[in-house]
């Protein structure tokens, strides 16, 4: 066993996605689960698909090559590389697209590959990460129908990222209404309008998510058990699949103000500190190259974070209950930047429990 580690509880997160698939379908929504926070980890991806995920999407197609064999559905949520369209077609039926050049470079990728890639064409609808001018559309997909290498599987829309903007009722509407607009011009079927990501469950739960919205790209939500709009719990999803561990490497009784000429520290801050008088402070054995110390929460309410470098993480624990020791270690709950570095780090074991 090696430390820090991130400890996965298997049963929880079969029960996250159950209870999402099983939801999401009696209002007639479809899920592809995003793996790209564990970065598509095999043995998490192997129960999901035991709880019944079939759909899965990554912003990596390296990742997919890990999963290929797991679920039906392979969906590429960022815009395609011109330099990569020949691994999104090989690894992923799906891309979301919102550039001819590169709906063009996929359709050469396929034809030379003798496939035929589904094009998901996002819609700009506020939020002002990728996307068409909704004006554009109907061009869009005119282009796309006569590319041999595509077949125009949707619309979508984003929320929730770049500019913070919150899905609402108004914004799905129009969606839906660009996506009948387009099946009466070209008597199409369109099977696919993705309304967002985890933002947009709370309009699922309080049932003001349009008629129309098929689908959701779900990542946070079945993780942490929120939806990222206002932070809410959603419906009795578990909040606690993930936990880190670290190890402690020093453990004593030291000032809580350095001494000496301050300067900036490794990464070029100059920090502030509170005077509290002499601390147990506790070394552990992570650090900002691993994780986002800043944002892991302590389990045990007697640890505080004081701060962090490359490879240590320093903690007062002077309340603590017990007795520490070097070689004991302490639990935390990551947020979700916390628990993307902590899976792209090689130096963080993960293990399903």
């Amino acid at each position: 066993m090696h430390y820090p580690q991130i400890l996965i509880d298997r049963e929880k997160l079969k029960h996250n996605v159950k209870w999402l698939v099983e939801n999401a379908g009696k209002a007639g929504v479809q899920i592809h689960f995003i793996t790209k926070c564990f970065c598509a980890h095999r043995e998490m991806v192997e129960e999901m698909a035991l709880a019944g995920v079939e759909n899965f999407g990554d912003s990596r197609w390296q990742n997919f090559q890990k999963i290929n064999d797991l679920g039906k559905s392979h969906m590429l949520v960022r815009i395609p590389m011109l330099s990569e369209v020949n691994e999104v077609v090989r690894y992923a039926d799906l891309s979301l697209n919102s550039e001819m050049a590169t709906l063009e470079a996929l359709s050469d990728a396929a034809l030379s590959q003798e496939k035929t890639h589904g094009a998901i064409l996002m819609v700009e609808m506020g939020d002002l990460r990728e996307g068409f001018m909704p004006d554009e559309i109907e061009a869009a997909a005119e282009r796309v129908f006569s590319l041999r290498g595509l077949w125009l599987a949707g619309i979508g829309a984003n929320f929730n990222c770049y500019g913070g903007v919150i899905a609402e009722e108004s914004q799905m509407k129009q969606l839906v209404e660009i996506a009948d607009y387009l099946r009466s011009r070209f008597d199409i079927e369109l099977p696919i309008v993705s309304g967002g990501n985890s933002g947009a469950l709370y309009m699922l739960e309080n049932g003001t998510l349009p008629e129309g919205i098929n689908h959701l790209r779900i990542g946070e939500a079945y993780l942490l058990g929120r939806e990222t709009s206002y932070g809410n719990r959603v419906g009795d999803l578990y909040t606690d699949i993930f936990t880190l561990r670290a190890q402690i490497v020093e453990c004593r009784n030291k000032a809580s103000v350095p001494t000496g000429k301050l300067g900036v520290n490794a990464f070029g801050e100059l920090p502030v500190f509170e005077d509290k008088g002499t601390l147990k402070r506790a070394i552990l054995g992570v650090g900002r190259q691993d994780t986002s110390c800043e944002t892991l929460t302590p389990k045990d309410r007697h640890v505080e974070f004081l701060g962090a470098s490359s490879d240590h993480m320093i903690c007062d624990v002077t309340h603590y209950v017990n007795d520490l020791a070097v070689g004991d270690s302490l639990d935390f709950s990551c947020d979700y930047g916390a628990l993307t570095r902590a899976f792209i780090s090689p130096y963080v074991e993960k293990r399903l429990v």
